[in-house]
């Protein structure tokens, strides 16, 4: 369409296109336009002429003979012309009855004028016609540069005019459309519905009362997967236009980079981003307020200048955004802009033409954003990325990096020295104190280890109270020496409360690359397996790597594999050794023994799984399966008549660590309808030892009616106060004082102090692992009443001790 506006009266004169069938008419118009001081372009007697001339001149204006006999119609002629051309018409027409008005209204012409025309109203029409032309040209393209405006700013307008129930919105938009929208309608309360409640109450101010409206509200979408968007809105009552105008735009990513920093922890500075109207050659127009606030910069004092004199003014790097980009290219970079103080800051910035309806560039737009908490926060995330947050040592993000790094074993650089700390004693510490306390321990360790890394070394937190070495030394009595001294800087006490102290000791592996592990993998995995034989050691020692150990961790791990699928497959069962009088005569109960024969592994006897399972968190599960089946198992044979007496089953301690095993010990008694009187459990001295609050938890257990023995009495550290005032039924002496109680006299008296101990707390007696009648007449002599061992009978299984009990 033709959107040149035309030049002024005073100016070249206009253009304009006769059409008139008649030559003698035809010749008159353009002699008396001519004589007013127009430039008649062309004559056209017949519609397709008129059409092609329009085409070919595009004249300013044309006057137009309705009726153009055998030629055509001019009405239909003019409609033609309006599909394709912006021209302004006037008709000519010798008639005038309202048939043929009604006709000339459909392509809205500029004026109507009756044949014989006079010169005076012919020269009145047309410059009132093309006055006309000229005032519709201009608010045509003041809409062009208003949309280019709320194009380049992102923004849109909304209209609601009085009396009509649609609001119309034109821009941009994106809760609707993420493009621009132009003439997009829809119903007044629908419109509100998206907003919150105060925003409606604000819009309905306005359409009832009028004013200004300014308010940041919130789009919600019907669709509630939609993400909410937040609009910024301006508006106000128009009176000559009897409508509510108003601008808006999304600030969406303005309010979620707020929110988001909020979350973070990492504050972004509330602040809109600065915008920059600049010419074609780069010169600042105008500025947006938030410019200045973030530089300090009035915009008079940078308007003419380039942005590169005053804000991109330390580092040549900074420049290129703005020189290297073409005008008609976006583009956008990371840049440090310079406030009015001198100060500098991090920004990211975005350059973008703007271009009008012919696609020439007017001008650019240059936006930026401060990103100095960004910056910040990254590199917070990034320490926090490498480092243990409670004690600040490096984590297992540092170590691999550390153990990448090492040189390759081709190098012949095997100088690295990994060594893996765990605590001994921690856990207790932990349970018994508090994590606070536990924690408070941890970080004065690495403080201590802090205190005696050398140069270039490393400390690793890996979790828990797992802890990591990697040093440099290529003499062995140096790492000796360092591993000596991390043993005595852990066993130091800790003073974790006013009057009390605490003390852990350490176990450590050492590995050394690339002779123990060439792979970072390979060396951690001695470093660990090595630690593992410390701690099986005794602890509070240091052990290096050697291949063997190797083959100690392949089976505890092949242990630990099939421990997990030992209960699904059904490789678990319960034996039972009988406990008798000590002559044999009565079976008195029977102990309940877990075996396990893996399908891969063969017969595993208990002193090798049990221990994994404790350490592999599986004991409690196995714990639960035993007592299940033992108990059940016994019930059944009271009721058949099979058995009598008591059944003894053991716990482990973290059996009793856990604060539901007297509740689900209670569940289980309830289920299988056992007395809890014909119920032992036998807990070690040892577990005794490791379990914080070990008296309320047994007492729990005994109020349930159920007997508690002490098993392998005298090879732990019980005191006697211990044993007054542990709700205890039975002691149970250790097969270790059994086995040479003929022919050791040490170990027979410690049996009859036993003997006597038990008699003075009003303890009942056995004793485990009777082999020959010797031990049997010893222990009858010292006053043992009753036992269990080979010498009555191995432990069998379910089938074989029924048998057994049937033969008697």
């Amino acid at each position: 369409m033709n959107t040149t506006l035309p030049a002024a009266a005073h100016d070249a004169p206009a253009s304009l296109l006769v059409v008139e069938d008649e030559r003698i008419v035809a010749l008159d118009l353009k002699l008396t336009l001519e004589s007013l001081g127009f430039r008649v372009v062309g004559t056209a007697s017949s519609q397709d002429e008129a059409v092609v001339l329009t085409m070919s001149y595009r004249p300013d204006l044309i006057l137009m003979d309705i009726n153009l006999g055998k030629g055509g119609d001019g009405i239909l002629a003019a409609q033609e012309i309006a599909r394709f051309a912006d021209v302004p018409v006037v008709f000519l027409t010798a008639y005038a009855d309202s048939d043929i008005l009604r006709r000339a209204e459909q392509v809205a012409p500029y004026g109507y004028l009756v044949k014989p025309v006079r010169q005076r109203e012919l020269n009145a029409t047309v410059q009132m016609a093309l006055a006309r032309v000229r005032a519709s040209r201009a608010r045509m393209q003041a809409e062009r540069r208003l949309r280019l405006a709320l194009d380049a700013a992102k923004m849109g307008v909304v209209t609601l005019n009085e009396g009509m129930d649609l609001v119309e919105i034109d821009g941009h938009f994106p809760p609707v459309a993420d493009g621009s929208v132009r003439g997009l309608r829809m119903p007044v309360g629908e419109f509100l519905r998206h907003l919150s409640q105060d925003a409606q109450a604000k819009v309905r101010h306005l359409l009832d009362h009028g004013g200004d409206l300014h308010v940041v509200a919130r789009w919600r979408s019907p669709n509630a997967e939609l993400p909410v968007r937040w609009l910024e809105v301006h508006a106000s009552y128009v009176a000559n236009e009897l409508a509510v105008v108003g601008i808006c735009r999304d600030i969406t990513r303005q309010v979620e980079q707020d929110e988001a920093a909020r979350q973070a922890t990492v504050v972004f500075e509330s602040a809109a981003d600065a915008i920059l109207i600049l010419d074609t050659q780069g010169h600042v127009m105008t500025a947006n307020p938030a410019f200045s606030r973030m530089t300090g910069w009035p915009t008079a004092d940078i308007r003419g200048r380039h942005p590169n004199d005053f804000l991109h003014a330390r580092r040549s790097s900074d420049r290129e955004l703005l020189e290297a980009t073409p005008v008609d290219a976006l583009a956008h970079a990371e840049v440090v802009c310079l406030r009015h103080d001198g100060s500098t800051f991090p920004a990211w910035e975005h350059v973008a033409p703007v271009r009008d309806d012919s696609g020439s560039i007017t001008n650019r737009v240059l936006t930026f954003t401060d990103i100095s908490a960004l910056r910040q926060a990254e590199s917070r995330i990034q320490h926090l990325a490498y480092h243990d947050p409670l004690t600040g040592l490096g984590n297992r993000n540092q170590l691999r990096d550390l153990l990448n790094a090492l040189p390759p074993p081709q190098s012949g650089d095997n100088t690295a020295v990994l060594m893996f700390l765990d605590l001994d004693g921690f856990k207790v510490i932990n349970d018994s104190l508090g994590h606070d306390k536990g924690d408070a321990l941890l970080v004065t360790i690495a403080d201590r280890f802090r205190s005696v890394l050398r140069f270039g070394d490393q400390a690793i937190r890996l979790g828990g109270d797992e802890f990591l070495m990697l040093t440099r030394s290529a003499r062995d009595a140096d790492v000796d020496a360092m591993a000596q001294r991390l043993l005595e800087i852990v066993r130091e006490p800790f003073d974790l409360a006013v009057g009390s102290s605490v003390q852990v000791s350490a176990s450590i592996g050492i590995a050394m690359h690339p002779s123990d592990g060439a792979t970072p993998d390979a060396l951690l995995r001695a470093a660990d397996i090595a630690m593992y034989a410390a701690k099986a050691a005794g602890r509070n020692r240091y052990a290096r790597y050697h291949p063997k150990m190797a083959e100690v961790a392949n089976e505890r791990l092949a242990i630990e594999q099939g421990l997990l699928q030992a209960l699904e497959n059904g490789e678990l069962s319960i034996h039972w050794q009988p406990q008798v009088s000590i002559d044999g005569s009565s079976v008195v109960g029977a102990e309940a023994l877990l075996r396990w024969h893996s399908e891969k592994l063969g017969p595993i006897g208990p002193d090798r799984f049990i221990p994994v399972a404790e350490e592999c968190g599986l004991i409690q599960p196995l714990g639960r399966w035993v007592l299940r089946q033992a108990l059940t198992h016994w019930t059944q044979w009271q009721r058949d008549g099979v058995v009598q007496g008591r059944l003894a089953v053991n716990v482990s301690a973290l059996q009793l660590q856990d604060e539901q095993f007297a509740e689900d010990l209670a569940r289980e008694l309830k289920t299988t309808g056992m007395d809890p009187e014909d119920l032992e459990i036998e807990v070690t001295e040892t577990a005794l030892q490791r379990v914080p609050h070990v008296e309320h938890r047994l007492r729990r257990i005994a109020e349930l009616g159920v007997k508690i023995a002490l098993d392998d009495f005298g090879t732990g550290y019980s005191s006697l106060s211990m044993l007054k005032l542990l709700p205890l039924h039975r002691l149970k002496v250790d097969r270790a004082f059994v086995r040479d109680v003929v022919g050791n006299p040490s170990d027979q008296a410690i049996v009859r102090a036993i003997e006597a101990m038990a008699d003075a707390l009003g303890l009942a007696l056995i004793a485990e692992g009777v082999e020959d009648r010797h031990q049997q007449d010893c222990l009858r002599q010292i006053g043992v009443r009753e036992a269990q061992g080979w010498l009555y009978a191995r432990a069998m299984s379910a089938p074989d001790f029924v048998e057994w009990l049937g033969s008697r």
